[in-house]
């Protein structure tokens, strides 16, 4: 990137701490245990509701690489 090879090396540490901080709060967000739970529990009941809407993965595999020309790996 060159912007950033023309910062100073004080300004390209603060962005790295700045960029750093940012990823671990994103971390956060995604690691927050009750949503993955609560989210689990709304997948399950969604599956509960329609289970013949669920693919096999070897049905999205073939779907997903038919689509490249390539078989299934």
């Amino acid at each position: 990137m060159p912007v950033v090879q023309q910062l100073s090396s004080r300004d390209k540490r603060q962005l790295a701490e700045e960029l750093w901080s940012a990823a671990d709060a994103e971390d956060a967000e995604v690691m927050d245990e009750a949503a993955v739970l609560k989210m689990l529990d709304r997948r399950l009941a969604d599956h509960e509701a329609s289970p013949e809407a669920l693919a096999a993965w070897e049905e999205v595999k073939s779907r997903v690489f038919a689509g490249h020309g390539k078989q299934g790996a």
